[in-house]
């Protein structure tokens, strides 16, 4: 197998589970407003940091570098085809999980760790509730 960086398959795999999923500031700073919502729901696709079974909705907080935040999102100048397409091939699987979840008939909120770390309380939950009236 070809790698694109210089680091073996168990290498990569350490690095990559290094990353954390969950447990995150952003998720911290979220779980206190999302009252009737389940933190990190299992057995839904996607693993949503949040969902609300009754109202049909799940919660993503997408990291800007592993979800090509529009704003933040620069590619690695090392290895930079390795990234662009790996960041690529995460944003078509969002993509893909959002239309599961409309098959399903739920709705899917994405926020962006940027506006989480950068937002009061109160400014968020008005950006939750609209995007939730949204979709």
């Amino acid at each position: 197998m070809i790698y694109m960086d210089d680091l073996n398959k168990e290498q990569r795999r350490r690095c990559m589970q290094a990353n954390k999923r969950s447990g995150t500031k952003p998720e911290a700073v979220l779980l206190p407003l999302m009252h009737g919502f389940e933190y990190q729901p299992k057995g839904l696709p996607g693993h949503p940091d949040f969902a609300d079974s009754g109202r049909r909705i799940v919660v993503f907080i997408d990291g800007c570098f592993w979800h090509g935040c529009p704003v933040h999102f620069k590619a690695p100048k090392t290895n930079a085809d390795y990234w662009t397409s790996k960041i690529r091939r995460n944003v078509e699987r969002d993509a893909e999980i959002d239309g599961e979840y409309a098959s399903m008939g739920w709705r899917v909120v994405r926020i962006f760790e940027h506006d989480v770390r950068r937002r009061k309380p109160d400014e968020l939950m008005v950006i939750l509730e609209d995007r939730m009236g949204r979709c």
